[in-house]
């Protein structure tokens, strides 16, 4: 049914996944079709290079939601999601607001919260200065063992694998004799990406002389990292990623995990007008591209839904990453075929575009405009991973020309 006038399509969150659904619904749908974004932050963190500002070799980009999205036509409320009345379309915030949409696209993330006892968390920008405390010490000579790990649960490993690469060559730069490890349940360097990039980042580890522990880390004890069904490793100081813990929202379902079960499409199950996407879902790999595919998926659906001339393609997730090393950029890629990972290559040239650390459709091109560069650091490797069973499927990941 075509969308009547006035109709509001409300997007609930400041991410990578909300920005990108907005991008997307702008493009897609009636110019007369009311959006608003409702975030509980008045400000968007482009954060993926916060992992190389302990080294000064990149920082975090931060914009006013309201100033970026002016332009577009979009209302931004600044406030937090506290419950979903989906039979009456409608959904109230902490600050007392009573808010009605025609489409609900709820793009909220996820709680970052310590996973490993006696560990520093790195999340983002804000441990920055705790990971600087580390490189002090090490230059002081109190820290001569540093673990680097993963805690079981957390999905997306590859800001450890940075920091292992960048401390070691931080260190190596300032003749520094300092061990670095890393611990990660991973049966091999980010695994998931398949055999050759796989290959190529335990290559990368060797050259560094980073041994790589595949044991799941349980907790930190005084000289040493305590893992499952292994040796304790030595560690003066251990820096650990966090997991995810889904917000509690009422009116929304759960699964068993606390997350919000969707189908391809981005439908939350049960909920008519209700879709979500990015870390919030069910959808096990937590990472800002796998969002931001999410988000089109969904954004698409509901243009579709509401009588848009859309054909919404489904969900198909390609796994890609740029991995911060102090070296050389490589570009890697791996596809999977019904859960395998096959076909892995290695490439000196770009292999999507933009070659940014978020690889948004829409969010790429329009963060470049915002002046973020959209090129690699000049020290990264690049992995891609087609998720996708079907290996006819179109992929994203084609260069313009």
């Amino acid at each position: 049914m075509r969308h009547r006038p006035g109709l509001r399509v409300l997007v609930v969150g400041g991410g990578v996944a909300a920005l990108e659904a907005v991008l997307t619904l702008r493009e897609l749908v009636d110019s007369r079709l009311e959006i608003t974004l409702l975030s509980p932050n008045p400000r968007f963190e482009y954060a993926p290079l916060s992992v190389a500002e302990p080294f000064d070799l990149g920082t975090a980009h931060r914009f006013e939601l309201r100033e970026i999205l002016r332009d577009r036509g979009v209302d931004t409320i600044v406030d937090a999601l506290e419950v979903v009345d989906a039979p009456n379309r409608e959904v109230r915030t902490t600050g007392g607001l009573a808010i009605p949409y025609g489409a609900l696209l709820v793009a909220i993330g996820a709680h970052r919260r310590s996973a490993l006892p006696g560990a520093i968390t790195f999340s983002g920008s804000r441990a920055t200065s705790d990971i600087r405390r580390l490189l002090r010490d090490a230059a002081a000579g109190t820290v001569e063992r540093l673990v680097f790990a993963v805690p079981a649960g957390v999905t997306w490993s590859l800001p450890v694998y940075e920091l292992a690469l960048m401390t070691s060559a931080h260190l190596a730069e300032h003749e520094l004799p300092v061990e670095v490890a890393l611990v990660t349940p991973e049966p091999r360097p980010v695994d998931a990406f398949g055999a050759q990039p796989s290959a190529a980042v335990e290559e990368m580890l060797g050259l560094r002389g980073i041994p790589f522990h595949s044991a799941a880390p349980v907790r930190v004890e005084p000289g040493r990292l305590i893992v499952e069904n292994g040796e304790p490793i030595p560690a003066d100081a251990v820096v650990a990623l966090p997991k995810l813990v889904a917000p509690e929202i009422s009116g929304l379902p759960r699964d068993e995990l606390g997350f919000l079960p969707v189908d391809e499409h981005g439908r939350v199950r049960d909920l008519a007008g209700v879709y979500a996407a990015g870390d919030v879902t069910s959808f096990p790999l937590k990472q800002g591209g796998i969002a931001t595919q999410q988000a089109d998926a969904a954004a698409e659906a509901i243009a579709a839904d509401l009588g848009e001339h859309v054909h919404p393609a489904p969900f198909r997730p390609v796994l890609r990453g740029l991995l911060l090393t102090g070296r050389a950029p490589r570009y890697l890629r791996a596809e999977v075929l019904r859960g395998r990972a096959t076909r892995s290559t290695a490439e000196e040239e770009a292999i999507w575009w933009p070659p940014a650390k978020i690889a948004g459709r829409r969010l790429g091109p329009f963060l470049a405009l915002q002046g973020v560069p959209g090129g690699p650091p000049p020290d990264a490797v690049a992995l891609e991973l087609d998720a996708s069973d079907d290996p006819d499927e179109d992929e994203l990941s084609d260069l313009p020309g």
